[in-house]
């Protein structure tokens, strides 16, 4: 029996895909999910054996989703898509199945043909975690350049951050902390080198080893020395300046 999760924001599409598998015996439909917050809570609390996950999807997508599923709790993945040919090449480089919208029975039996033969290997967790890495790393929604939302854990569940509202990144434990007006909250990142990259360098800047900063919240700036200087952001947080990025600073904010 294949446990299956369905995730996709329109319940009618749900409702279409559930009616189609209803007719497989060797499937199971354990969980629906209308978001991708909700996929990845389901995903932890049914542990499925595959997931038919929708790609477009507000809030969270399905790609960021994935990015929040711990590794060896990740179910085989059929991608539901409207994307373009460019995107679907990417999904079959890297072995991952999907279905274009609107689904058609023929394409969804062999979708699951495919999952069942991955699941008979005993390799399929290793290998769903690895084609999923290198789908994650090879194609993108199209979207902004720089993020614009940010998923972060507290406890059970799962925030999403507008990135406008973070005021600041620091180091903790080992994870990379986003700070806003309402607290603190723990992202999945463990270095501020994964992160740097994909945030709008004219907004955020490194001003200490442990501390990224968003200047749009930047409310004082008191000097301690010529080479030192310690930042108030609108949160009421106080960061050090260290006297290795002080001058980007002054450049940035042309102090």
């Amino acid at each position: 029996m294949i446990r299956t999760l369905i995730v996709d924001d329109e319940p009618l599409a749900r409702e279409r895909l559930r009616g189609m598998l209803a007719s497989r015996a060797d499937v199971q439909v354990v969980a629906e999910a209308g978001s991708g917050v909700e996929a990845v809570s389901q995903v932890e609390a049914h542990r499925p054996d595959l997931l038919f996950l929708d790609v477009q999807m507000p809030g969270l997508d399905g790609f960021e989703a994935l990015k929040m599923i711990e590794p060896d709790g990740l179910p085989l993945v059929v991608f539901v898509t409207a994307y373009d040919q460019y995107a679907v090449a990417a999904f079959e480089a890297n072995a991952v199945d999907y279905l274009l919208k609107p689904i058609r029975r023929q394409r969804l039996e062999q979708a699951i043909g495919k999952v069942g033969e991955k699941l008979s290997s005993r390799d399929a967790a290793s290998g769903a975690a690895a084609q999923l890495n290198a789908l994650l790393q090879s194609v993108a929604p199209p979207r902004e350049r720089y993020l614009q939302r940010l998923p972060a854990r507290v406890r059970n569940r799962i925030l999403v951050l507008p990135v406008d509202q973070i005021t600041s990144f620091k180091l903790d434990g080992g994870l990379v902390c986003a700070t806003t007006a309402e607290g603190e909250y723990r992202t999945k990142y463990t270095t501020f080198t994964e992160l740097e990259g994909l945030l709008d360098p004219r907004i955020f800047l490194r001003i200490h080893r442990q501390s990224i900063i968003n200047l749009d919240h930047v409310r004082e700036i008191t000097s301690i020395d010529k080479h030192s200087a310690r930042l108030t952001l609108s949160c009421g947080r106080q960061t050090p300046v260290s006297r290795s990025h002080l001058k980007e600073l002054r450049d940035a904010i042309r102090w």
